[in-house]
């Protein structure tokens, strides 16, 4: 075949561009085809946190109670409608002005009715109660506390004046041998566990001496406070509530080493406080 080069070099030129323009076509197709505009994702939502004021806050532990001691768990006995005590002791508390009367009346018979009685030693029998208080009575106080008392017939003593009751209180220190004291207690407290084996029974470390047997006096407290610890009884501290000072103790103390009156409303003040809940 026979070529002619300008009339067919222009022909191939045409020809040329249009395979172009059809593959430049194809090419934007597919380009087309293929991309795909992201599609718009919806916001995923922040995880919900729930402010922190909006929680109700959490309640603060109630503490336990403190366990009450050994005296305030008398204390509590004697709280107890119907409730009863009896006072074994000498003649620092068997006046009707001494602290036994006194915690009766100003105590004890604050807020209810007091039957109190006392041991006639020589009769041996129980007086007629005295009412103190307002309203019916639902306390008894025996107080078997005697002057000068023979303490070799004291368990006698103690066994005929026995009434059941809620807690006994042991009272006695004046005039005391500290060497043969100790056995004193247990012969009575051996009567006591006889009628009562589980009642409880409280120690009253009595009031200090006059200055002319101070020191005979203390010798004689400090061991019934060791006989008290030796049996694992509780101990009202009276000599310790009394004030330190010897001349201040003087005013507060007859003769005998028996409480005044202010004396006894102290000493009844410091058994009333032993016994109370803790504040």
């Amino acid at each position: 075949m026979e070529f002619r080069w300008p009339k067919d070099f222009r022909r191939l030129q045409l020809v040329g561009l249009v395979v172009l323009g059809v593959v430049t076509l194809i090419v934007s197709v597919l380009a087309l085809t293929r991309y795909r505009a992201p599609v718009p994702q919806a916001a995923t939502p922040a995880p919900h946190t729930q402010d922190a004021t909006s929680w109700p806050a959490e309640p603060e532990p109630t503490p336990e109670p403190e366990p009450l001691t050994p005296l305030q768990e008398v204390g509590l006995r004697l709280g107890e409608p119907g409730a009863s005590v009896m006072v074994v002791g000498d003649g620092t508390g068997n006046e009707d002005d001494e602290w036994v009367a006194v915690w009766a009346r100003d105590y004890l018979a604050i807020d209810r009715g007091v039957n109190y009685r006392l041991w006639d030693r020589y009769g041996l029998r129980w007086s007629e109660p005295v009412a103190m208080g307002q309203g019916p009575a639902d306390l008894d106080v025996w107080n078997a506390s005697v002057l000068a008392p023979e303490m070799t017939q004291e368990p006698a003593r103690v066994q005929a004046a026995w009434q059941p009751v809620s807690a006994v209180f042991l009272s006695y220190g004046h005039w005391r041998d500290p060497a043969t004291v100790g056995a004193e207690l247990t012969a009575i407290l051996d009567v006591i566990r006889t009628q009562d084996p589980e009642v409880p029974v409280v120690v009253i470390l009595q009031n200090p001496g006059p200055w002319s047997v101070a020191a005979a006096q203390e010798a004689s407290v400090r061991a019934v406070d060791e006989w008290a610890q030796h049996n694992g009884l509780p101990t009202v501290d009276v000599y310790n509530g009394f004030p330190a000072d010897q001349g201040q103790r003087d005013a507060l103390l007859e003769a005998d080493g028996s409480p005044t009156l202010d004396g006894s409303r102290l000493y009844a003040s410091i058994v009333a406080s032993a016994l109370a809940p803790a504040a």
